[in-house]
């Protein structure tokens, strides 16, 4: 097309937009044409246009803020614009300053009684916070520029987290403050700013004993501006609800808060989830300084919101003045019924188990730094898993993992606290409860409140308050400002104190109670409370490291005088094995909860502490051992367990399972006896070792599980027995070891054979395989390598524990590598790694478009990959 066809085309199209603009000019223009040459019209057309560009450029822009200036240098005058930062570090967000540097015990050597383990006094800790250097002030610096007519409309900056005990100031005043390091806050600085370059200067403070877990430190979600006009739609000011469902049609209540003043008119549009309207509707507004303004809208035929199919909306709200666009918002939203019974939650009417875990916010070893990326690697593998729910625990999420949630079909409890006014910690949030506890619960239920994704709001975590009776009523003191807000979600609070929150009616204040490490007592909360709604916060407890087994395998029961785990051995290496007979005192396996799961059906469901190994709370190493924790089905760099097939047995019942453990390149156990297990969902399984079968087997799922109590207050129920094992696994207990080939062949209830798994011994290493888990990513975002050493034959070997050095060119740069080992006490942002037991990851951050080289050395071996792709 030629270059000036081109242009009229483009200007076709802006006159378009401003037609109504011609149009109320048009009597002007013939009072006046007359004494107009064809010349002056053009001029005033053209005049038109630019104004109407003009009054167009005060739309809503959102500029996020990446690069900055970084030093923990501080000083008073950081704050100012004359303040020379030229020797501060360039960094991009997220930016987690602690996990780029090294392990040290020292770094969070706590003095702490923990209830929960048995303590009956304090004493010290260690690796609590995961021994990294998170104590300490940060300094950040960037600067943006502000237009004329930007100055003269409104400007906020937004951080959707920071941690923590942030002070913000703009050129070198001071704006405001936010202690909590995961709640998202904003600030209106419009009357701090100056036409052309502004400054931005944030200070953040992590004190000792702030955390009962890795915190992480910095900047490390985004953070924005937003530009607005004066007359806008408040941050956070829609509410979208589904109040009537059905298969013809969906009423949509709009809620909104408007900010202004004068006569405008409003229009609200749905989109479908094909990106077609759906439906509008608009009306004639009056602002009056802060306006609620409610419509309801209907949707014919709607696609609902599901676990299978997460159907999602999009709101566009738009106000406009005469046919100007003053401001214009999206809200994504999902169409969905849910109901919180006796018996049961639902979900569009339709009976769900929650299938769930608590997820820390940290990614492993890149840190607290979000990578959306990263997050959505987890929730994959969760849902490979069988996984349908998550409580992110104990604090709100970064705003793209619901946003994840909400595109994965994966319900969400949105947690706010740990702590209510009674610190568990030094330093924790219980000092700033009074002043802020409101203010941070209301940011968190206005920012989460559409999602579709989040069906319960959770007031807090095993909180001090259960202990003494809740003198000050918290716990109705939050539930009373999260109903004034939404009333359409159920509040709970996970408690460990069951009597006691029962007792001073806390589990009753809340709709739906949640129960820590309970599995024992349940019949016995419905006996004693048969109008109690309730399921298990947080379940499991036992431990283990992936790839690792120890002989000979003893399933302990034995109990405390209040049900806890009594057996405290701890292995020197640090590593107990993959048979679930481990635990801390709290603690039990999966087996035990899904036997009482069984038995209980109308408990809501699980969620298991926790989906991935974290930071921090090594327990029970934490005498200057563990720096990371041991509780997962899946390792701290999303490598699988062998519970991860148990948990998938049990939960995925769209995939065919059979896993088989231990490994059988075990060189010590050569002429031993151990036991051998099998994690299937099918009917039996016969073993073979080398070509000898040991018998074709089941599960053995008793009538009545084994450990129920008789007494509530025995509330703990620690320990693992073998026959609970056998009720939930395939089990051949007495199998001679020796090389050579292990085979498990899987029958249906018809004894046809259906599936088979082979394991070999390992010959010695010969290779290293480099795979990474995509073969493309977006620019700027985080990628992932499996690397892996095999035999000559592919075969992995499962006993190599030596280091690498790593090398990434390209496209890409370094980020991060781990082995899952909480051990492990190399620098996590160092590029080099030892293997655990065969297998180590690496992370790198793309820089480019164009391909990735990754080079991994161990030993004699040498390994490139070049698959990866930056587009």
């Amino acid at each position: 097309m030629p270059r000036g066809s081109l242009y009229f085309l483009k200007m076709m199209v802006q006159i378009i937009i401003v037609y109504s603009y011609i149009k109320k000019v048009k009597m002007i223009f013939k009072n006046i044409q007359h004494n107009l040459t064809k010349k002056h019209r053009t001029l005033i057309l053209i005049l038109i246009l630019s104004l109407s560009f003009s009054m167009q450029s005060q739309r809503r822009k959102v500029e996020l803020l990446k690069d900055w200036k970084f030093s923990h240098e501080d000083s008073g005058a950081t704050p100012f614009i004359d303040f020379d930062d030229q020797d501060w570090e360039n960094i991009t967000l997220p930016h987690d300053w602690a996990i780029l540097g090294d392990f040290n015990f020292k770094n969070d050597l706590q003095l702490t009684k923990v209830v929960q383990d048995g303590d009956k006094k304090p004493k010290y800790r260690t690796g609590r916070t995961g021994a990294l250097p998170y104590v300490g002030v940060g300094w950040y610096r960037t600067h943006f520029r502000i237009t004329e007519q930007e100055a003269k409309e409104r400007v906020e900056l937004s951080f959707d987290g920071a941690m923590s005990n942030t002070k913000v100031y703009v050129n070198g005043k001071f704006v405001g403050e936010r202690p909590n390091g995961y709640v998202s806050f904003y600030f209106d600085i419009t009357s701090f700013l100056n036409q052309g370059d502004n400054l931005i200067a944030v200070r953040l403070e992590n004190f000792p004993g702030q955390s009962r877990w890795y915190p992480g430190a910095g900047l490390y979600r985004k953070v924005t501006l937003v530009k607005t006009s004066k007359t806008h739609i408040k941050t956070w000011g829609t509410f979208v609800t589904t109040p009537e469902i059905s298969s013809k049609k969906a009423k949509v209540d709009v809620e909104l808060e408007l900010v202004g003043n004068g006569d405008y008119t409003l229009e609200n549009k749905i989109i479908d989830p094909k990106g077609n309207i759906s439906v509008i509707k608009t009306t004639k507004v009056t602002l009056n300084s802060s306006t609620k303004i409610s419509q309801d809208l209907i949707i014919k035929k709607p696609e609902l919101w599901s676990l299978k199919t997460p159907q999602l909306y999009q709101l566009e709200t738009t106000l406009l003045k005469e046919e100007t666009i003053i401001d214009k918002y999206t809200t994504p939203f999902g169409i969905r019924s849910i109901r919180f019974e006796l018996n049961g939650f639902y979900l569009n009417d339709k009976k769900i188990s929650f299938q769930g875990v608590n997820m820390h916010h940290d990614l492993g070893p890149v840190g607290a730094a979000f990578y959306p990326e990263l997050f959505l690697r987890q929730v994959k593998k969760l849902k490979e898993m069988g996984v349908n729910a998550i409580r992110f625990s104990h604090n709100p999420p970064a705003p793209e993992a619901l946003d994840i949630c909400d595109a994965e079909g994966i319900l969400v409890i949105d947690e706010a606290f740990d702590e209510w006014e009674i610190n568990k910690t030094d330093n924790g949030y219980g000092k700033y409860f009074d002043k802020w506890a409101q203010k941070d619960i209301t940011n968190t239920v206005l920012r989460d409140r559409n999602h579709p994704s989040v069906i319960m709001w959770s007031l807090g975590n095993e909180v001090q308050e259960q202990f003494n009776g809740d003198p000050k009523n918290r716990c109705k003191f939050l539930n009373d400002i999260v109903k004034k807000i939404d009333t359409t979600r159920a509040t709970t609070v996970g408690f460990s104190k069951v009597v006691n929150s029962l007792k001073y009616g806390m589990a009753q204040t809340v709709d739906v109670a949640g129960f820590n490490y309970r599995a024992g007592i349940y019949h016995k909360i419905r006996e004693l409370y048969p109008n109690l709604k309730f399921y298990a916060s947080e379940t499991g407890g036992s431990l283990s490291v992936r790839g690792a087994y120890k002989f000979p395998v003893i399933y302990d029961h034995q109990q405390d005088k209040k049900g806890r785990y009594a057996d405290k051995n701890l292995y020197k290496d640090g590593h107990p094995g993959n048979y679930e007979n481990t635990s801390v005192p709290w603690g039990y396996s999966p087996y035990k909860e899904f036997a009482a799961q069984d038995y209980n059906p109308f408990v809501y469901g699980e969620f298991v502490w926790t989906g991935y190994d974290y930071l921090g709370e090594p327990s029970p190493y934490n005498n200057a051992q563990g720096r990371s924790s041991y509780f997962a089905p899946i390792d701290m760099v999303g490598l699988e367990k062998d519970k991860f097939y148990l948990y998938q047995s049990q939960w995925n019942k769209e995939k065919d399972v059979l896993h088989v453990l231990p490994h059988w390149t075990l060189p010590k156990m050569k002429g031993k006896k151990i036991p051998v297990i099998c994690h299937t969902n099918f009917e039996k399984a016969e073993l073979f070792i080398n070509g000898k079968s040991y018998g074709v087997k089941g599960k053995e799922k008793p009538l009545k599980p084994d450990f129920l109590s008789d007494d509530i207050n025995i509330e703990i129920n620690g320990g693992t027995s073998f026959n609970q094992v056998k009720a939930y696994s395939i089990v051949w207990e007495n199998v001679m070891y020796e090389y050579g080939t292990l085979k498990v062949v899987a029958y249906n209830a018809k004894n046809e054979k259906v599936a088979e798994k082979t394991i070999v011994t390992a010959d010695k290493p010969s290779q290293i395989k480099i795979m990474p888990e995509l073969n493309s990513i977006k620019q700027g975002q985080a990628g992932v390598y499996q690397v892996s050493v095999v035999d000559k034959n592919g075969n992995l070997c499962p006993n190599y524990n030596e280091n690498m050095q790593i090398e990434v060119s390209g496209a890409a740069r370094f980020l991060a590598s781990g082995n899952g080992d909480p051990m492990n006490l190399q620098n996590l942002s160092k590029p080099e790694r030892k293997f655990l037991n065969g297998k180590a990851v690496v992370y790198i951050k793309s820089i480019d478009k164009g391909t990735v080289n990754i080079k991994v050395t161990s030993g004699n071996s040498e390994a490139i990959n070049t698959e990866l792709v930056v587009k």
